[in-house]
């Protein structure tokens, strides 16, 4: 049996939360014994997180939001955790976020733990607000004994960025559920659209952080619903601090029928699949798990190329990339797909045989155990970086 201490801030629905949740509940439970740890309180996948293994939460564990700590209770929160490491004595320490990314590997290594994984999700540029965590979070890596990346544009970032690498990156795409989606109508997801089924539908499933485009999408909806009066926009997600800019932007354009705040959704997977296509305008993106789901759903997808969407979302064949934080672009394409439906569909079609091939979680799942087994053993995972970073192990 090998035991697998998780390590994230929070709780909250995020999509690390839930890549987390579907990678513990597809491991091999007589193989793996699963635990986890938050440093910054709880949140509302706390019930779904403890239903699969034991959870410890620093703060309130259902605190619906991340709470302030600071430097003295970093500290303490160390302590917490090598007083957890020294009784549960796990094999493996697996971190995920960047201030659980430099607290786990402190406590793990404090407390004996023979071997850490931080896992980097995101491009480097939340440090610019973080100027302690930048100077701090070289340490993660070098307590590391592996960084595991989710895209080749976050692996160009951590070598471009960070210290104490060298050797020690794996990339492993993220994988999701394809069984296919049944379609239900979008007023029985929606009442207030009932009536209305045969009206073009476009959702975002984004929460709403500022880097993530929303105000974008809103502007560009203003251009799409002049030339098609009963559009309807979708932005599901809960509010990570844009809902009010993004509100009035709705208001000063005049978009109140057209656009809807659903907030966060547990059947976000069902509305894309009613939708008739998905976007994703993000300023920046690791790689969207939300951009995945959408192609399995068979959804052509526009997104921005930024990060790893390019390597998800090929452009003319399973969506449409445009640059980022320009409405323009970003209308003019959703304006083709909405004039040309069967080029949308063809699109989906061939997102979800994309989906199918590259990103299923049972192939992420099975990567990511093949990680395990390797630092249980004490493989060399140097030389096997080595491999897998020449260029002809990148051929997509």
């Amino acid at each position: 049996m090998v035991k697998i201490a998780y390590v994230l801030p929070n709780i909250e629905s995020g999509g690390t939360e839930r890549h987390i949740l579907s990678l513990a509940r597809s491991l091999d439970r007589s193989r793996y014994s699963l635990s986890l740890a938050t440093t910054a309180g709880g949140g509302s996948l706390y019930e779904e997180f403890s239903a699969i293994m034991p959870v410890t939460v620093m703060g309130d564990p259902h605190a619906h939001r991340r709470i302030k700590v600071g430097p003295l209770t970093h500290i303490g929160t160390i302590r917490a955790l090598m007083r957890i490491y020294r009784q549960e004595r796990p094999d493996i320490v697996h971190a995920y976020l960047p201030a659980a990314c430099v607290i786990g590997p402190i406590a793990a290594r404090l407390a004996g733990v023979g071997k850490v994984i931080i896992s980097r999700r995101a491009l480097s540029n939340y440090k610019a607000k973080y100027p302690l965590l930048h100077r701090i979070e070289p340490l993660g890596y070098k307590l590391a004994n592996a960084v595991l990346v989710n895209s080749d544009a976050v692996r160009r970032d951590v070598e471009r960025t960070e210290r104490f690498w060298e050797g020690k990156i794996r990339r492993i795409y993220n994988g999701i559920d394809i069984a296919p989606q049944d379609p239900a109508p979008i007023g029985r997801l929606f009442p207030e659209l009932a009536g209305d089924e045969e009206a073009p539908v476009i959702a975002y499933v984004a929460n709403l952080f500022p880097y993530k485009g929303h105000r974008d999408l809103v502007d560009a909806a203003r251009t799409v619903a002049d030339e098609f009066p009963s559009v309807r926009f979708l932005l599901v997600g809960r509010d990570a601090g844009e809902m009010d800019a993004v509100r009035a932007r709705i208001a000063a354009g005049g978009l109140e029928r057209h656009v809807l705040l659903t907030g966060l959704r547990s059947d976000a997977l069902k509305i894309a699949a009613a939708s008739s296509f998905v976007v994703h305008p993000s300023h920046e993106e690791g790689f969207s798990n939300t951009i995945l789901e959408a192609m399995a759903a068979g959804k052509a997808v526009v997104a921005t190329r930024v990060g790893g969407n390019p390597e998800a979302v090929v452009d003319g064949d399973t969506g449409i990339l445009v640059p980022p934080g320009d409405p323009g672009p970003l209308a003019e394409a959703m304006l083709a797909l909405l004039r040309d439906p069967a080029r949308a569909q063809a699109m989906g079609e061939a997102g979800r045989r994309r989906v199918v091939e590259r990103f299923s979680l049972e192939k992420m799942v099975r990567e990511i155990a093949s990680l395990y087994e390797d630092l249980h053993a004490g493989a060399d995972l140097r030389e096997r970086a080595e491999v897998a970073s020449s260029p002809a192990s990148r051929i997509s």
